[in-house]
């Protein structure tokens, strides 16, 4: 016999149903996140005991890698939803260092179990179709509409089975239907598939691993650990078995990237290089087990790989005078080396995403597919250098490739257009194309895929993200308090900033989608601006207060697009079909810059807000420029004699006036700010906090009182009185997955 359980409980003016998964007070619902509801549960059905933080974890998050942090942001969430604080838990005690007890008075209105005999179908609920809502505070949710059949409890038991039977195939005979028109109608779409019994096993808990490679047997992994908030880096042995893991070489300023095992398991082969120099590094071998690493070649790509015959090496050599990218393969000391394909900046590869097939005559890659709308997969012959195009999907990220040992296709991690959400793990049929999704869950996977010889497991690294907007004092940045919430909504990871009316504009994720919105400096008053089914990011709003400017893909393409500050009257500025990106509103509000990706690298142009012709401002490459407050120039990151410089260049074009020198670890990535006043211009460092560079000269200085950490974006208020940033983390391991295939 099953039980299904069907109790509510009533405490207070609330109520919580855990059959309907509904929390409601004086009988008007609200709204719950599912991992919080979750966790409310379990601490009602456990009432008046002290529920240690293991069991709720275990409870609630099953075998997922979480973030000890998640706990409490969601025991924050259910404390506004029931009207309380830390400070005055009516409901919810806190036991520092142990866990959470619930001490509400609570009644349980329905104990009533439903029985239903084992053979008997007595529900069949088909998820139909999702459309959206809104929470209280503003934050958008799904609601999933439901079509059950009815309970067949009132037939006898052979007419039950008969029944159930025939729904069953009925539903399976609809899905199969749906599924082959689908098929028919786009071959090559990628497309999920049902789970399989697909195990994935944690393999580390440092946080901060970057690279991993499998072993042949799938005995030993090897992996690259970060210090948190720095470029040092260690490599690391492990064994998938779960047995202590060995340190194979100290922390140090290089970076190590481990490339792949010996096919006799025997040898590590690695690169070295320093932070960021990622086209000038070092090829090293060693045992596997640790010992005096032996030097095989100089000056190479650290994502070369090795050829399964261990004879030769692949990489990607870019050269910045002609604007052009090679696949080169060389021996394995670097010598002899050839030319395969050579492509166009716009073109660009992926240097991180080859592998050799196993009989070592392809070498796979992704690349720019050179139209603006995405990034493909191609393979090329390793002897004559014709290439084949595999998928035509228009990728939005292609992060890493690994060969079926058959060479029948190819894992992939990628990420669809149109999806925000994560980078997943996907198998490419080599003739057809065709995308298949192996693994249907939420994570994010890295720049990692590693297969064992008989393409039965692999390793790769997952990732779980989460970032909230913070606001302080300029005078005291010390003094700074989160203003959002969310364990996975990514607040203003991919852009922040201030409406001349004093709200934050901010990127916020729903679902697989990056929208706009705007909140007040307390995180109230939440509205959304555009709408979801994009992504769209690097926000800037005109100084009249009238338009939001801000890049999109909704054209297929990245382009620079406007709205109302009111979210109305949406249009497009930009229609090149190439990569614009990066907008910022110039003080008069009638000019945007922007940085357009070309065949001969970054340039920034110019464009009315009202759209038409788009000027080009500057000759030498200059990206991700930002206006200053007096409107007479922009800083931008620029190109000069092979090093990158901060520099200020007139609005109008020309030479830079000003060209700053920028610390290794800098990051120019949509976070150039200049102050209120135009005497400065900040900008984020790869690991740790802000730099603050003065437009007099002088070396830069990282801003005071700001949390030493990474952070992801910043902007002060217009009035110069506020700053606001974005705090976010990213937990990354290693995780082994088998039974995939």
């Amino acid at each position: 016999m099953k039980k299904q359980n069907r109790q509510i409980y009533r405490f207070d003016n609330f109520q919580l149903d855990a059959g309907n998964r509904q929390l409601r007070r004086d009988d008007a619902p609200l709204s719950l996140p599912p991992k919080a509801f979750d966790l409310l549960l379990a601490l009602i059905e456990n009432n008046g005991r002290l529920v240690e933080k293991d069991v709720l974890f275990t409870s609630v998050w099953h075998d997922q890698i979480v973030e000890e942090s998640n706990l409490p942001v969601h025991i924050s969430q259910i404390r506004k939803a029931l009207g309380e604080t830390k400070n005055n838990p009516r409901f919810i005690e806190t036991v520092p260092g142990y866990g959470y007890r619930f001490v509400g008075e609570v009644i349980n209105l329905e104990d009533e179990e439903l029985v239903i005999e084992t053979e008997t179908l007595s529900r069949i609920t088909i998820e139909k179709e999702e459309e959206m809502g809104r929470k209280e505070d503003g934050e958008m949710f799904k609601r999933r509409k439901f079509v059950s059949l009815s309970p067949l409890l009132s037939f006898p038991s052979s007419l039950k089975l008969a029944a159930g039977a025939i729904v069953i195939l009925c539903v399976i005979g609809s899905i199969f239907w749906l599924s082959n028109r689908t098929q028919n109608n786009n071959a090559v779409a990628p497309v999920a598939i049902a789970e399989r019994n697909t195990v994935i096993k944690r393999l580390t808990s440092k946080g901060t691993v970057d690279y991993s490679v499998l072993s042949p047997d799938g005995k030993l992994f090897a992996y690259s650990v970060r210090e948190r908030d720095s470029f040092r880096n260690s490599l690391w042995l492990g064994q998938t078995s779960g047995n202590s893991d060995l340190q194979l070489r100290p922390t140090g300023d290089l970076i190590y990237n481990p490339r792949s095992f010996s096919a006799d398991g025997n040898w590590l082969y690695y690169t070295l290089s320093n932070p960021r120099d990622f086209n000038n590094g070092t090829l090293y071998k060693m045992t596997a087990l640790g010992g005096v690493p032996q030097t095989l070649a100089d000056g190479i790509s650290v994502y070369a790989v090795i050829s399964p015959d261990e004879k030769q090496i692949a990489f990607v050599r870019v050269n910045r005078e002609n604007k052009t990218e090679t696949l080169v393969i060389t021996n394995l000391d670097g010598s002899s080396k050839r030319e395969i394909v050579v492509r166009s900046a716009v073109k660009s590869f992926l240097a991180h995403s080859l592998s050799w097939s196993a009989d070592g005559k392809l070498v796979a890659f992704g690349a720019e597919s050179g139209n603006g709308k995405g990034q493909e997969i191609f393979a090329a012959n390793a002897s004559n250098g014709s290439v084949k195009q595999i998928t035509s999907l228009e990728w939005f990220a292609i992060s890493r490739t690994g060969w079926l040992r058959d060479g029948s296709g190819l894992l992939v991690v990628a990420r669809t257009k149109n999806s925000f959400a994560a980078n997943q793990i996907w198998q490419i049929d080599y003739e057809s194309g065709r995308a298949t999704n192996i693994i249907r869950d939420l994570q994010h996977y890295g720049s990692t895929l590693s297969l064992a010889a008989d393409s039965n497991s692999l390793v790769a690294i997952q990732a779980i993200r989460e970032s909230n907007i913070w606001i302080a004092p300029a005078e005291n940045l010390a003094a700074a308090r989160q203003i959002t919430f969310g364990s996975a909504g990514h607040e203003g990871w991919f852009g922040i900033d201030w409406t001349i009316d004093g709200r934050i504009l901010y990127t916020a994720r729903i679902d697989q989608s990056l929208t706009l919105w705007t909140m007040d400096t307390s995180g109230e008053n939440v509205k959304q601006i555009t709408s979801t089914g994009f992504l769209d990011e690097r926000p800037s709003a005109t100084a009249d207060g009238k338009f939001i400017v801000f890049q999109s893909n909704r054209s297929g393409a990245t382009e620079i697009w406007r709205i109302d500050s009111d979210g109305a009257d949406l249009r497009q500025l930009t229609f090149d079909g190439g990569k614009n990106s990066f907008p910022h509103s110039a003080p008069d509000g009638k000019t945007i810059v922007y940085t357009h990706n070309s065949d001969n690298g970054n340039f920034v142009w110019r464009i009315s807000i009202e759209g038409g012709e788009a000027t080009q401002i500057t000759d030498a490459e200059c990206f991700n420029a930002r206006v200053s407050p007096d409107g007479n120039f922009i800083a931008c990151g620029y190109g000069f004699d092979g090093k990158m410089k901060l520099a200020i260049v007139p609005i109008t074009g020309g030479a830079p006036v000003r060209l700053f020198d920028v610390p290794p670890t800098y990051n120019f990535d949509g976070s150039l700010r200049w102050s209120p006043n135009g005497h400065f211009i900040s900008y984020r460092d790869w690991a740790n906090g802000v730099w603050s560079q003065s437009i007099d000269g002088g070396a830069p200085n990282r801003l005071e009182g700001l949390p030493a950490e990474k952070l992801y974006q910043f902007d002060w208020s217009p009035d110069g009185k506020q700053f606001i940033f974005t705090r976010g983390r990213e937990i990354r391991d290693v995780v082994l997955i088998s039974d995939f295939r």
